[in-house]
């Protein structure tokens, strides 16, 4: 005979069997009308195979996501560049593939709108063709509604850029960020001062200002050590081991010069003052 002990241990097992039983009694038929309810409304809906005749006619630009983010270890360089700052240096190089992002997203625009009037014109719910119907009509309209959303399509019809910058220490772990969000029309103002140029020279000084920021901050912590560590600790000029030690631009960024390993190099405090935006 089965004592308490042994029902003790059985009774738990018992009482998931019938929640089981009874979740399967309740949610199993449920499951049975809503596969017979789709089904009906896939074979026989008149709007959703005008819908899908309409999808076939009209195919939409794809737009990449142009978001960016980046890191900087550095906090004096994560204060003093704006997000802004930050989209204008990426825009210089960047802007044919933003500009035809921006165009294609118009040209979807005006598509869509053209595939939105052939559907109101053409797709006309609760028609089916066959004559027997489910018995449930309002059921039957609701699975239709759902299906038909879903089948339309859903282009990217505006962009924005959204612009993170991270500050981490020097082994790359989290502290905190800050981000902003351009509008097509931000996106385009920026690009418009980009190309207002004479010869190497920016028209808007803000927009060199931005460049020139981005570009300096490009020289992280992890960077600098390593090109103290390249040139042995000393000043390249004087040849000095000091505590001021500082990394210059050989070919200042004000030239046009780059913040890569080759256009660096280490100068004491007093040596890159003499050398200032010279190219020796």
């Amino acid at each position: 005979m089965m004592n308490l002990e042994n029902l003790g241990e059985i009774f738990p097992l018992i009482i998931i069997l019938i929640l089981l039983v009874i979740f399967l009694a309740i949610f199993i038929p449920i499951l049975v009308v809503k596969h017979k309810y789709r089904k009906f409304v896939l074979s026989h809906s008149v709007a959703l195979k005008r819908l899908g005749e309409i999808n076939n006619k009209y195919q939409f630009k794809n737009i990449p996501n142009l978001d960016m983010k980046h890191r900087y270890d550095n906090e004096n360089f994560y204060e003093d560049i704006s997000c802004q700052d930050y989209l204008t240096y990426e825009l210089v190089n960047n802007q044919k593939k933003v500009n035809t992002a921006l165009k294609d997203t118009l040209d979807n625009k005006m598509l869509f709108e053209k595939y939105k009037n052939e559907i109101n014109d053409v797709c006309i719910m609760n028609r089916f063709d066959t004559e027997k119907l489910l018995k449930n009509k309002k059921r039957l309209a609701k699975y239709e509604k759902r299906l038909f959303d879903k089948q339309i399509k859903s282009p990217t019809i505006t962009i924005s850029i959204k612009v993170r910058l991270i500050l981490t220490n020097i082994n790359g772990e989290y502290r905190c960020s800050k981000s902003d969000e351009f509008s097509p029309k931000e996106i385009k103002d920026i690009i418009f001062k980009i190309n207002q140029k004479r010869g190497n020279y920016y028209s808007d000084s803000q927009t060199w200002e931005s460049i020139c920021r981005v570009e300096r901050g490009k020289v992280t912590n992890r960077m600098r050590f390593s090109i103290y560590q390249r040139d042995h600790y000393r000043c390249q000029k004087c040849g000095r081991r000091t505590n001021d030690l500082e990394v210059d631009h050989i070919i200042p960024i004000s030239k046009g010069g780059k913040s890569t390993y080759d256009n660096l190099q280490t100068l004491c405090h007093r040596c890159n003052v003499r050398k200032g935006a010279k190219i020796e």
